[in-house]
This record gives structure tokens, sequence and C-alpha cells, in this order.
């Protein structure tokens, strides 16, 4: 349990660092604040499950990634002039997000698992109010007009949040 808050607490830290450090230009933050939330995450997975587990992380991160630049193509995310990775992929802060967001089943939302319909709601309210605290910080942007950014999120993290609960690897008990 108490891996559980502790590794939902250094989410939220890795959340801010990495908001508020591409907020501030400093783009970086937040993968570097990813590793002391990877390590905590390891800590709790069998060593005999972590390449398996460092292998999924890296699928939903990459994913992730190629699914908001698919967005930021046609127009959802609106992230500042020259932050996205090669003109195409999207900024490092996210792709980190990503990563961090792919680990949480294990842990702070296992309680989501067989819950379809909770998780489908978790991510379509929960993804766009995450962009949008982004925005607030100044991150990121709107696309206009904003109800396109709010709904394409919301379809995005209704879909991937209860796929990444029926993927990623469980905790065992």
């Amino acid at each position: 349990m108490t891996v559980t808050w502790a590794h939902f607490a250094t989410f939220q830290l890795l959340w801010f660092a990495a908001v508020f450090g591409a907020a501030g230009g400093s783009p970086w933050l937040g993968p570097l604040a990813l590793v002391p939330h990877l390590a905590l995450h390891f800590a709790g997975v069998p060593r005999c499950e972590r390449r398996r587990e460092l292998a999924a992380l890296a699928v939903a991160g990459a994913a992730g990634a190629l699914l908001d630049a698919g967005l930021h193509a046609v127009g959802v995310t609106n992230y500042p002039r020259g932050a996205m990775i090669l003109g195409v992929l999207p900024p490092p802060w996210i792709v980190a997000l990503w990563i961090g967001f792919a680990g949480l089943p294990r842990y702070s939302l296992a309680w989501l698992r067989g819950r379809t319909a909770a998780a489908v709601l978790f991510g379509a309210v929960g993804g766009p109010l995450s962009y949008w605290g982004g925005v607030r910080a100044g991150a990121t942007g709107w696309s206009d007009p904003e109800w396109v950014s709010v709904v394409g999120l919301g379809v995005e993290y209704a879909v991937v949040t209860p796929l990444l609960l029926a993927w990623m690897p469980r905790r065992k008990a």
C-alpha cells in the first residue's frame, strides 16, 4: 500500500516538473523527473519481471508519443513552435508523461482493472483535465476552437486508459 501512495506522489511530481519545466523553457526537466519515479516503480517490480516491465513501458511511451503526434498533426494538440522532436514527435516532457502514465496501472490505477466503464470515464475526463493544467501553466495551448482539443483528448484517453489497464503487467499480490 505504501508503494502505491508513493508511486502516485512521484507521478504527480513528475507531472508538475514536466509541465512547469516546459512552461519555463526546460523541457528536459520532465524526463529528469521520470528517473526517480521509475526508480520507485521498479523497486516494487520483482526482479524476474523487470525486463518485461521496461519493454511494456517503452512500448506504451512510444505509442503515446505516436498518438499525440497524430493529434498534433490534425490540430488537436498545440505545442509551442520548435517544441516538437524532429518537427513531428511530441516534446520530451510529453513522452516522459506517457511513460509515467503507463506505469500507473501497476499501482495507483490498479483499482480500475476490470471496471471498463469507470476507466473510460476516468480517461475521458482526466486526459483533458491534465492537458488543461498544461495550458494554464503555459506549457501548451488549445487548438482553435478549444472544444476540438477537449473532445480529441477525451477520446484518446477514454480509449488508452482501459487498454493500458488491460495490457500493462499486473502487480503480484
